[in-house]
């Protein structure tokens, strides 16, 4: 069985910490990036993890492989902005024939953070031997509405909407799928049906669940639900919202940390500085200041200094004065 890890993303909606940093390398806790989330569960179930990228982030990610000892190889998509990228489809279909995968495939968005254990996800697409998608009730209409709604009789989607103007739920498709060997073909399936009809390319070949879309009437096709928590990195609030589910706030002791009052969901990096800070739900990155300021609900990236400030619903990037 192989992986296929998505991280081919310029992250515009989380600028300009992701200007300059691959979105799934963003730091999650002080240990490891949110992509680690992903790969050190799949070390231990498939035989090799292709992480696929642009360009532009391939070498951090060469890098963060080989620190973190991981059974991954960054295959490199053919495209330098988001206006070049193939569509995330695309980007699979090319990566299949580029490397000629014929083999169980297992895909999954590098920026998801959830709390499935991959061996379980993996044992119930063995069981059901076909196409399966990984779904979650966001619980929130807005948040359906930008992402696939399905619908089930039992384990199998028998309908499937993707980005809902009136979601019928909020019972969402998450990027982590599954296609057995004898099903890897319906890629190629689904490019050609699609090249016959008028639909633009750049729409069939960029959400990965318009493919579950078209699919689940091709062939059965299930779905792995699970309990706990998702968290689709994408915007400040899905990344602040996993930061306070996962890591639960700390301050690291390289800081220093003078007259402040920190709140809930507050991680404070190494080597920054804050004197008379009132901090809320914020992230901030390493070597930042932050002096007789306010701050809430706001990332400020490494090398920032914030004098006098009050910084609300604001991402800050680096070496940034204000």
């Amino acid at each position: 069985m192989k992986a296929i890890v998505l991280a081919g993303g310029h992250a515009t909606r989380l600028w300009p910490i992701t200007k300059d940093r691959a979105k799934p390398l963003l730091p999650l806790g002080e240990e490891k990036p949110i992509i680690d989330y992903i790969l050190e569960d799949l070390d231990e179930e498939v035989d090799e993890t292709i992480i696929s990228t642009n360009e532009k982030f391939a070498g951090d990610f060469e890098d963060y492989v080989e620190e973190y000892d991981r059974n991954a190889r960054v295959v490199v998509e053919n495209q330098d902005s988001e206006e070049e990228k193939p569509g995330t489809i695309g980007a699979i279909i090319n990566l299949i024939e580029k490397e000629d995968l014929d083999d169980d495939l297992v895909v999954i968005g590098g920026d998801n953070i959830y709390s499935f254990e991959t061996s379980n996800f993996l044992d119930f697409c063995r069981e059901k031997d076909g196409p399966a998608n990984v779904v979650f009730d966001v619980k929130d209409e807005e948040i359906a509405k930008s992402i696939g709604v399905v619908d089930l009789d039992g384990d199998q989607i028998v309908d499937f909407e993707e980005k809902p103007e009136e979601p019928p739920s909020t019972l969402g498709s998450i990027a982590v799928y599954y296609f057995p060997q004898d099903k890897v073909s319906l890629f190629n399936e689904y490019e050609e049906h699609f090249k016959q009809t008028d639909v633009p390319a750049d729409q069939y070949l960029d959400e990965p669940g318009r493919l579950i879309e078209w699919a689940h009437k091709q062939t059965p096709t299930y779905a792995f639900s699970f309990d706990g928590y998702w968290f689709d990195v994408g915007t400040p609030r899905g990344y602040l919202e996993a930061f306070e589910t996962v890591v639960d706030g700390n301050i690291n002791n390289a800081a220093s940390v003078n007259n402040s009052e920190i709140g809930d969901n507050v991680f404070i990096m190494e080597g920054c500085e804050l004197d008379g800070a009132k901090i809320q739900n914020s992230i901030v990155f390493p070597n930042s200041r932050i002096v007789d300021s306010e701050v809430r609900n706001s990332i400020i990236d490494q090398k920032s200094n914030i004098e006098g400030a009050d910084v609300n619903d604001a991402i800050i990037g680096e070496h940034t004065t204000l």
